[in-house]
């Protein structure tokens, strides 16, 4: 039987397949295509069939017998960054109706005045207040109104509303009130879709509450859209089977549950590339990596240690989200990422990007503005002829062009030298990523190895990791659809989170267990019904604390019951934790508990990789630019193809060179040596470097 991950990004989307059709041997197989954004679930359908092109079949017969789809996607992402979503109202607390527009009443960066705040994603005569509330406690202090509530559906259906979201003070403690509303709506307005906070992120903070409930209304009638089309598409083809979607937390859901939690996709792509990161450190048996992944719109880096962390609150497009997210940092450098000269002579690459269509110059569909992937073809160091496979051609002459016309002229520089200088960007942009992730929380950049993903990112890897001082990048053979392989790796899960305030003093560990049962009942019932049989789940704890005083919480991993002992126990864990992240710990201080997180997932699954297919290509030269190899001038550099390396470790290439993927190039600069360790993984070294 065969499992396929699809990853949908914002230039290509990415399949790998890993199985046996028709009783025949094990195997991976992977394909890129171009995303198509007017219409994602189509794109989708000819994506597959490319794969099941590749396998040597139809769709109709892979599918057959294929056992699970997992499916990661930024359409979620993409709606949010366009403002596409649904037309959205929210009903809060009567008096807090501005809480949204005020925020935290605090500027992003304190420097910038004139910083525009993000755009409002539900406009102030959709905010109605509901007359209601809840007491810190979660007692009621006035009952609902219900007659507010229809008054507000009214109101809605005079706007147009296609999604509202709900979010009462203190909901998180009682829900009672959010539920009564919802079925109100549902008597009003059956066609509108409905999105709580008690469901959605029953935590503490008010605004950021709230936030996260409206992104979850706006987002989720487009995302539940397209998995419909999505399923109906694939059943035209014989599939029948749910559809397992890659979440934030790293984890997999199915269809049916992200029809109600949209906000839970948005980084779900990237999600997939942290599990594939971890699985990478495993088989390496060293966890200390760090991915670095760049594809056609962003470049996303992922530290792994022994286990993926997940934060219990992240922003995104400057909005907060305030559900568990793998920790992964985003930053607008793809090879579709825009270069431009602004008005006081300074060169910019990114944020915006060409994306697939018209995509970069180079790709002739009628894109004028020079991108990374453009420098990269003028540079010589991208194959004009054998672009994605050989299934696209590059039009080097058009990509001389934007650059001239963009670029070099505004610069008063050659064309070759304009490239340069958007490589030389594009590398100190992700070299300063990386370094946000590890020098700058404390981390020593030497004790990680390096994980090249993405299509573009390999022609990178090199000189990065030299800038950071880095000791070996690891270019595994899944690394232009990393995030779709790693993908094939991810266990299903539930998350789920709960308010709870406890003191130190006030320690009772009956109270905590009772409610921590509560939740594993919960998880339990959650993971069977993903399919998760008893003997196959795994449960992991953690508790949100701060010491009393404080504002913000960070998350303490424990392990077992709570007794009268545990206090002393937590008390070492949790100022261990604090030592680590801040450098300091109060111990003679008081803390507290704030929230209770149960992660409820499957057992972990091991992910393989798969040894490079043989080459029977003759070994060819290239001209290129020299300055990316370190030498200046245009040079000749020898070509080598992935097949070279059966991965006995026994052959090695040294730089400058370049060694052709079926979807990417790997550069090696002078100094450098390349070669493959074990199957399936080509590492990359400086001369002389202990590994």
């Amino acid at each position: 039987m065969i499992k396929i991950a699809i990853d949908t990004g914002g230039t290509f989307t990415d399949y790998t397949a890993v199985g046996t059709f028709q009783n025949s041997e094990t195997k991976t197989i992977f394909v890129k295509n171009p995303t198509n954004h007017k219409n994602p679930a189509q794109g989708m359908i000819a994506g597959l069939k490319k794969l099941a092109a590749a396998w040597h079949t139809d769709l109709e017969p892979l599918l057959a017998e294929t056992e699970q789809i997992i499916h990661g996607t930024t359409l979620a992402l993409n709606a949010l960054l366009e403002k596409k979503g649904a037309v959205t109202a929210l009903f809060t607390t009567e008096g807090f109706r501005d809480a949204l527009e005020i925020r935290r009443s605090q500027l992003e960066n304190q420097w910038d005045l004139t910083a525009e705040m993000p755009e409002l994603l539900v406009p102030r005569r959709l905010r109605l207040g509901i007359t209601q509330r809840m007491d810190y406690k979660g007692d009621t202090i006035k009952e609902l109104d219900e007659n507010t509530v229809r008054s507000a559906c009214r109101k809605c259906k005079e706007y147009g509303v296609q999604s509202i979201a709900v979010c009462y003070l203190f909901s998180f403690l009682n829900p009672e009130h959010e539920k009564r509303t919802a079925e109100i709506i549902q008597e009003e307005l059956p066609d509108v879709f409905v999105s709580l906070s008690s469901e959605v992120a029953p935590k503490i903070r008010e605004y950021e509450r709230t936030s996260t409930t409206v992104l979850n209304a706006c987002l989720t009638p487009v995302l539940t859209n397209y998995l419909k089309i999505i399923k109906k598409e694939l059943g035209q083809y014989g599939w029948d089977k749910p559809i397992n979607m890659m979440m934030n937390s790293g984890g997999l859901s199915d269809t049916d549950a992200m029809a109600h939690f949209a906000v839970k996709t948005l980084l779900s792509g990237p999600a997939g590339g942290a599990c594939g990161n971890e699985a990478m450190g495993k088989m390496m048996k060293n966890p200390y990596t760090v991915l670095a992944d760049m594809g056609g719109t962003s470049f996303d880096v992922h530290v792994a240690g022994n286990e993926n962390r997940l934060i219990p609150q992240s922003e995104i497009a400057g909005y907060p989200l305030a559900i568990p997210t793998i920790d992964i940092t985003s930053i607008g450098a793809g090879g579709g990422s825009i270069a431009q000269v602004d008005e006081s002579g300074r060169i910019l690459v990114g944020p915006d990007s060409a994306g697939s269509v018209p995509g970069p110059a180079c790709y002739g569909l009628g894109g004028t503005e020079p991108t990374v992937t453009d420098a990269l073809v003028v540079l010589g160091l991208i194959d004009e002829e054998n672009f994605l496979g050989g299934s696209m051609r590059l039009n080097k002459i058009l990509a001389e062009k934007a650059i001239d016309d963009k670029v070099a002229k505004a610069l008063n520089v050659p064309v070759t030298e304009g490239a340069t200088i958007i490589y030389r960007i594009a590398t100190e942009m992700m070299a300063d990523a990386v370094c946000l992730v590890t020098v700058q929380e404390g981390n020593d950049p030497r004790k990680y190895r390096l994980i090249s993903a993405g299509g573009a990112f390999p022609l990178f890897a090199a000189n990065m990791m030299d800038t950071l001082h880095m000791n070996e990048v690891l270019f595994p053979v899944t690394g232009p659809v990393f995030c779709a392989w790693g993908m094939l790796g991810a266990s299903r899960r539930s998350d789920f989170i709960r308010s709870f305030f406890m003191e130190r003093g006030q320690w009772n560990p009956a109270k905590i267990n009772a409610v921590i049962k509560d939740m594993k009942e919960q998880g339990k019932a959650e993971l069977i019904h993903l399919g998760v049989p008893e003997n196959e789940q795994d449960f992991r704890l953690t508790l949100e604390m701060r010491y009393i005083g404080q504002h913000h919480e960070i998350s303490v991993p424990w392990q077992g019951i709570f007794t009268r002992e545990s206090r002393d126990a937590l008390d070492i864990a949790f100022n261990h934790t604090h030592e680590s992240i801040y450098e300091y710990a109060e111990r003679d201080r008081e803390w507290e508990i704030i929230n209770i997180h149960l992660a409820c997932m499957e057992t972990e699954k091991e992910n393989t990789l798969f040894p490079f297919a043989e080459n029977k290509l003759p070994l060819t030269e290239r001209t290129v630019a020299g300055e990316p190899f370190g030498q200046a001038g245009e040079i000749s550099v020898p070509v080598y193809h992935a097949g070279d390396f059966i991965g006995d470790g026994t052959k090695n290439i040294t730089g400058p060179a370049l060694i052709d993927f079926e979807y990417t190039t790997v550069l090696i600069p002078t100094g450098f040596v390349g070669k493959a360790v074990k199957n399936g993984v080509l590492t990359l070294t400086k001369e002389g470097t202990q590994v």
